[in-house]
């Protein structure tokens, strides 16, 4: 009678154990509370894609990208995988200690916006719209906060460089800041005051309060939402420029996902995986882009409508099979030009690894290749 009691409850088990599916996998992912960072993991969390995949999420807000990259190469990491901005794009080129890569491209960022109050900047066309001559007047000898460690750090520096364009190097403007570590790099065409453009490294949520009435500041270069919120709350405030209004496609910056290479390593299956649930979530996501920002804003815990479709460009399946169908494809020239944008970055005296080595492609490949 025990032997069949004990085989009817190893059956009961098993039927169970079917009947619950296979365990999941559990995988520590790092997203960022704005319209690029969240949208795409909650759709693939909402939508099942994770659970097809047999992926268990285990979501962290991270406050910024700094942040999230010492998580993610800590000799004891508590983080997989995530998101990132342009910002921190280095990390992934980075030969050096504990090592990550590019694995997916996810949206092309319009977050980054440069505001000013209305009258810093003249809109001499009278188009309504802020031209490179227009840019070049405005910021001569002007003070600009931005969080410079993260993505708009790297993207005010290429909107300066078009400004200049055209220009003879004694006529350019230049960059002065009191961190070190954002002039890395960059050498400066002239030492003319009149021509210098001051960077205060400012925390990119402190910036409403800057620019509200009586907060000091006049220009700021920041990301979403404090751009959203700023333009929300101060009617005094008139956007300068854009990544998709001003930059060419060569110019924009991608946001991409990176991984610990060592996790990858040991869990190739579960990575696949986790990246075939990202691709079938960004299909979703272009075809109902505003049911994709609210599943971000619950996710993150934001309010309602908060996030705005127009920070970002999401691409649908026929991009992505168009952008990586060669290797001088659509995609690889935005990951290139982000590779090449941040070389400079990374720690004097480290590894510099090449293109191939920090972009990872083969992940991406395998989605657009095996999902129909």
């Amino acid at each position: 009678m025990r032997k069949v009691l004990a085989v009817a409850f190893l059956v009961l088990c098993a039927a169970t154990a079917m009947a619950a599916g296979p365990a999941l996998v559990t995988v520590r992912v790092g997203v960022h509370a704005n319209e690029g960072g969240t949208p795409l993991a909650a759709v693939a969390q909402d939508q099942g894609f994770f659970k097809k995949y047999g992926i268990n999420p285990v979501f962290t807000i991270v406050e910024s990208g700094p942040a999230e990259m010492t998580a993610m190469r800590a000799d004891k990491r508590t983080l997989d995988i995530g998101y990132i901005g342009a910002g921190v794009a280095w990390n992934p080129i980075d030969g050096a200690g504990n090592q990550l890569s590019f694995v997916f491209l996810d949206n092309l960022s319009n977050s980054e916006m440069m505001l000013a109050k209305k009258g810093v900047f003249v809109d001499s066309n009278k188009n309504k719209k802020f031209d490179n001559a227009e840019i070049y007047a405005g910021l001569k000898g002007q003070t600009v906060y931005i969080e410079v460690g993260t993505t708009p750090g790297g993207w005010f520096k290429t909107l300066l460089e078009m400004s200049n364009a055209g220009k003879a190097d004694a006529d350019k403007l230049w960059i002065s800041c009191e961190t070190s570590a954002y002039l890395a790099g960059y050498t400066a065409p002239n030492n003319n005051p009149a021509n210098k453009v001051s960077v205060v490294n400012t925390l990119n949520a402190n910036l409403p309060a800057g620019m509200a009435t009586g907060g000091g500041m006049q220009v700021v270069a920041g990301f979403a939402p404090a751009t959203s919120t700023i333009l929300k709350t101060n009617k005094d405030v008139e956007k300068i420029a854009t990544t998709v209004s001003n930059f060419p496609p060569e110019k924009s910056f991608p946001s991409t996902w990176v991984a610990s290479d060592k996790w990858i390593a040991e869990n190739p299956v579960v990575a696949q995986n986790f990246i075939n649930a990202l691709y079938e979530a960004a299909i979703w996501r272009a075809n109902n882009i505003d049911a994709a920002m609210r599943a971000g804003e619950m996710l993150a815990q934001r309010p309602v409508n908060s996030y705005d479709p127009t920070n970002l460009v999401a691409p649908d399946k026929a991009d992505y099979q168009a952008w990586f169908a060669s290797g001088d494809a659509l995609g690889y020239n935005y990951m290139k030009a982000l590779y090449e944008s941040k070389v400079p970055n990374v720690p004097k005296g480290n590894p510099v690894k090449p293109f191939e080595k920090a972009f990872n492609d083969t992940l991406i490949l395998q989605a657009i290749k095996t999902i129909k």
